[in-house]
């Protein structure tokens, strides 16, 4: 299983438990991106953190194929 596959099972997960808690996907999301910003901050540093966030902010267009990139 990918890093992705197994980020996309948790998100699955993760939104259907809040449609049990009656809770909004888009607050959910926030509330999730929220908490893996923070995650990430601990474990590789605000510096890598905010590289990736960059690069993301900078490409949400979706013009890349990301995934074909980051399998590199």
């Amino acid at each position: 299983m990918s890093k992705y596959s197994i980020a996309k099972q948790c998100i699955a997960n993760a939104l259907e438990n809040a449609d049990q808690e009656n809770i909004n996907h888009g607050d959910l999301l926030e509330a999730l991106i929220i908490s893996a910003i923070a995650e990430m901050s601990k474990t590789q540093g605000a510096t890598r953190t905010s590289e990736m966030l960059d690069y993301e902010l900078r490409n949400l267009a979706g013009a890349l194929d990301k995934d074909f990139l980051r399998a590199r």
